[in-house]
């Protein structure tokens, strides 16, 4: 995962003017405009922003950076919170789809993501 963007807390006045206007919205009505125009966007880009939103309004550091199609098992088990060890567990159990390059696992992120929210 490559970070090319870490932006510090906000403080709290900011933060929690944030987070009113992110929790007091209703539906999916999100607007959002760069240089005046109004851009639309879809479901995955709109829950994307919000979340970015609710965490700035957190008071925490956020970075936002790039992630592989194709992950390592270290990066596997970051993106699902766990241990490396239990990552190869899942992935030698077939309940974590795998691709091999030589002798090294590869997962894919869509993958990691459906298997993270059923850990949820």
């Amino acid at each position: 995962m490559d970070f090319r963007f870490v932006t510090p807390a906000l403080s709290t006045r900011a933060a929690t003017q944030l987070g009113a206007a992110v929790h007091g919205r209703t539906g999916t009505d999100v607007d959002v405009h760069i240089a005046g125009s109004a851009v639309p966007l879809d479901d995955t880009a709109r829950d994307a922003v919000l979340e970015l939103l609710t965490q700035l309004a957190t008071v925490k550091a956020v970075a936002i950076g790039t992630v592989n199609e194709l992950l390592t098992t270290s990066q596997a088990a970051e993106v699902l919170g766990v241990s490396d060890t239990y990552v190869r567990k899942l992935a030698d159990a077939g309940d974590l789809p795998i691709e091999m390059r030589g002798t090294h696992r590869r997962f894919r992120l869509e993958d990691l993501l459906r298997q993270r929210d059923r850990f949820r």
